[in-house]
């Protein structure tokens, strides 16, 4: 048997050949993993940009709805409620309460004042609002007051809501547990004080909201979207009554007398303005270096931290524009 015939059955790799074997094995294993890796990389930017747009779409959807009937009274629209006068007895409360800067800026209407169904303010040093004790600084806190459609039937109301019944000349609130009040004409609406603002929680910038019931007032919070890091507010002032936005203020340019709708000036729009981040880090983003975001008149400087980002605005227009003060 010649010796060819013999290696050719018994005789392995030489040095040359295996070497090169491992060598193109290194080259396809090399390969692989950088396909890996970018696989994962992109299946994990993907997820981030996914998380950024839901977060944004919820966030504005829920502000949108109560932005854009925004002091809606029903029959009672424009008029201010004053108790006492065109408000029967306002009902007794227990809890903690909303009090926003302003003389007459609780959960119900005293008999002093403009109501203010629209506030806001920008955190800083202070609160600026009595149920509130931790909130991100330089993020808007949003009050807003209205009633909720559609129309309820009498009898009908929850025991832990509030609600008002009310005719063209008179309104009342009252804990939907005590039945429905007798009012000529009347009709009843679920009432609703709500307080939108951002705060951590456990880490992870997050929208809350805190919302009126007859059990605790204002007491209990709602986280409602994970990764909203800043909510910035424009309002759209009308200076001569055309319904035309003729400028937009922040909420620290807005002064007492807008929203206590003293003369001319009127809010018609609300221009909402978001800063997302991502919940997780990507190690693909920057480890150094800064971003500024455009915040409605201020500049957000952020230290890269390896989460992404996002900002997008939107504009709400007021449905109930015409809250004009029976005042001045």
């Amino acid at each position: 048997m010649s010796r060819m015939h013999l290696c050719r059955r018994q005789c392995g790799l030489t040095l040359v050949e295996l070497l090169l074997a491992l060598l193109i094995g290194l080259f396809v294993v090399g390969g692989s993993y950088s396909i890996f890796s970018m696989s994962a990389s992109s299946v994990q930017s993907t997820g981030q940009y996914t998380q950024l747009q839901d977060s944004s779409r919820m966030a504005l959807r829920m502000l949108q709805e109560d932005l854009s009937q925004a002091g809606f009274f029903a029959d009672m629209t424009g008029i201010d409620l004053v108790n006492g006068s065109n408000l029967l007895a306002i009902p007794a409360v227990t809890g903690t309460d909303c009090n926003g800067v302003g003389t007459n800026n609780r959960s119900f209407p005293s008999g002093v004042g403009h109501f203010r169904t629209l506030w806001a303010f920008t955190a800083g040093g202070s609160t600026g609002i009595s149920c509130l004790t931790a909130i991100s600084a330089g993020s808007d806190v949003l009050q807003i007051k209205r009633l909720l459609g559609p129309e309820q039937a009498p009898g009908s109301e929850q025991a832990d809501r509030y609600y008002f019944i009310n005719n063209l000349s008179q309104g009342r609130f009252y804990n939907g547990g005590s039945g429905t009040p007798t009012l000529a004409g009347g009709r009843v609406w679920q009432y609703q004080h709500r307080v939108y603002y951002v705060a951590d929680d456990n880490g992870v910038p997050t929208l809350y909201r805190r919302s009126l019931s007859s059990t605790d007032l204002m007491g209990s919070a709602e986280a409602l979207v994970a990764g909203v890091e800043e909510i910035r507010y424009q309002f759209g002032i009308d200076a001569d009554g055309d319904s035309v936005v003729d400028s937009y203020l922040t909420a620290a340019q807005v002064s007492n007398d807008i929203w206590d709708q003293v003369g001319d000036n009127r809010i018609v729009a609300v221009r909402i303005n978001l800063l997302l981040r991502s919940n997780d880090s990507d190690n693909s983003m920057p480890t150094s270096g800064s971003t500024s975001y455009q915040m409605a008149g201020s500049t957000r400087m952020i230290v890269a931290d390896q989460h992404r980002r996002s900002l997008l605005s939107a504009t709400v227009m007021l449905r109930n524009p015409i809250l004009t003060s029976r005042k001045g």
